[in-house]
């Protein structure tokens, strides 16, 4: 991978988003360069927000969504659900100072020269950040946000007033793209090479999400239908071979950082792709054997005692044999931010749950088909003479009463079902497989690692109960109570 961004910018942002206290507030930020070009800002923006949706919230939510399970030190209580505020005040800050404030100032400098492009960069990489904090919090700063000098406080909006905004800096992002009126920041930036139409369509998927997480089904797939159309334009973290450099984040982590805090013994999410556990989802027209060894070392592989570990296997490392290099997780391997594949699913979901069974289950094989084709598994785990995989289109008689995928339920919940399965399973790694199991009610079916109930948000972090008073009082217990969209 091409050197994109200094290995003096991840690892600032490293240190911020990982487990140290004694974070100030997000208002104010005295170690930040007064200014910069908007093309290094967007590319720092751009760093951030790799450390925000791929960082330590990702596996923190991966824990609970039980892709994951804590098994060292602190991650061990945090997979029991024993948090405190104090444990988001990095990734907070990340958000707020690393991502918005200086897509804030993107904005600003854009103005004056109308380049549109750059400004609708930056409102959706806003909106992405925006909406990805209300999903967990519910409630945040967001009209008065990254102004500290008029809004040193900033007051918090209701979970629904942001995604409302946020469907409007979504819209306006989206005309600002497809303007044809701007200058490109070029390689600057590190997921598209500024071109405005694969940010419009990825600018449509978030539309289409975020509509999904609002129950407004028919605006996600009307919305969707304009997404992402191809896994070529995914918007993808891009990772090399350096630490502290670009490395995968899970890969950092799991080898050189915290390399006992996190495996996945016990979890649900390898045991449905394991065809040797009780509990996997394969039937006759589907084989997920290429899946589970692209995401997961099963039998203690690295050599620890757990059942099953991240795929963290890297070709860089030089110790490990082909075919099995460059998992999930590798270090070189890009991480999914917006993808085709969720669009697919978003496009299925909505149809299903408009009362559509015939475009919900085209929809659902036309992804099948995708990962029949080898989907986004890596080389060797999409070939099939090394590991096998099949998934073969279904049709109505599966999901009708006794069919392979009923799941004990009637046509219409059945196909549901089928599809919130597969995207709990595409969503391994990432927040949204979080933001699907607390918006499904807990379809998939968890257990609770402790008491009743899966957490259905994250604390206000501690740097903002202390800088400022307009941060909604909280208590142990709200953890477990949802979010306004999820009630």
């Amino acid at each position: 991978m091409k050197k994109i961004f200094s290995i003096s910018i991840l690892a600032t942002i490293l240190i911020v988003s990982s487990c140290k206290k004694g974070i100030e507030g997000i208002n104010v930020s005295p170690n930040s360069p007064t200014d910069a070009p908007s093309d290094l800002l967007l590319n720092g923006a751009q760093v951030s927000s790799i450390v925000f949706y791929e960082g330590e919230w990702a596996r923190l939510t991966g824990m609970w969504s039980q892709s994951f399970t804590g098994a060292d030190r602190q991650y061990i209580s945090l997979n029991n659900y024993t948090t405190t505020s104090g444990d988001y005040d990095g990734t907070w800050s990340t958000a707020y100072r690393g991502v918005i404030a200086p897509c804030k100032q993107i904005i600003a400098k854009s103005l004056p020269s109308n380049n549109k492009l750059m400004i609708g960069i930056a409102q959706v990489m806003q909106a992405q950040a925006f909406g990805t904090l209300a999903d967990l919090f519910g409630d945040i700063p967001f009209s008065q946000a990254g102004n500290p000098e008029q809004y040193p406080t900033p007051s918090f909006d209701k979970q629904v007033d942001v995604y409302a905004g946020v469907q409007t800096l979504l819209d306006e992002a989206i005309v600002n793209l497809t303007s044809g009126v701007g200058v490109s920041p070029g390689s600057k930036d590190i997921f598209y090479g500024g071109d405005g139409d694969k940010w419009a369509a990825a600018a449509h998927t978030l539309k289409a999400r975020f509509f999904l997480h609002t129950k407004n089904y028919t605006s996600a797939a009307t919305e969707a239908a304009l997404g992402i159309s191809s896994s070529s334009d995914n918007m993808m973290a891009p990772h090399g071979p350096a630490y502290n450099s670009d490395f995968n984040l899970y890969y950092s982590f799991c080898i050189y950082d915290r390399d006992t805090y996190m495996w996945a013994d016990d979890a649900l999410a390898p045991k449905l792709l394991d065809a040797t556990s009780t509990q996997n989802r394969e039937n006759a027209k589907t084989i997920e054997e290429g899946r589970f060894n692209y995401i997961y070392l099963p039998g203690g592989t690295l050599g620890y005692s757990a059942i099953y570990e991240l795929n963290v296997q890297c070709a860089a490392d030089g110790w490990v044999a082909s075919p099995d290099e460059d998992g999930f997780f590798g270090c070189t391997s890009s991480f999914p931010l917006i993808t085709y594949e969720e669009n697919a699913l978003i496009i299925a979901e909505a149809s299903i749950r408009n009362n559509d069974f015939a475009a919900g289950l085209s929809a659902l094989n036309d992804y099948r088909s995708f990962l029949n084709d080898g989907g986004y598994l890596g080389a060797a785990y999409a070939d099939t003479a090394n590991y096998a995989h099949l998934y073969e289109p279904y049709v109505d008689a599966d999901f009708e009463t006794g069919g392979m995928e009923n799941h004990g339920l009637d046509k219409n919940p059945a196909l549901l079902q089928e599809i919130i399965e597969e995207r709990y399973i595409t969503f391994i790694g990432q927040i949204e497989q979080f933001n699907d199991v607390r918006r499904t009610h807990n379809a998939i079916g968890l257990i609770p690692v402790s008491g009743t109930k899966i957490p259905q948000r994250l604390f206000y972090p501690q740097s903002e109960i202390n800088t400022n008073p307009n941060t909604p009082s909280q208590s142990p217990t709200d953890l477990f109570v949802e979010t306004t969209v999820n009630q």
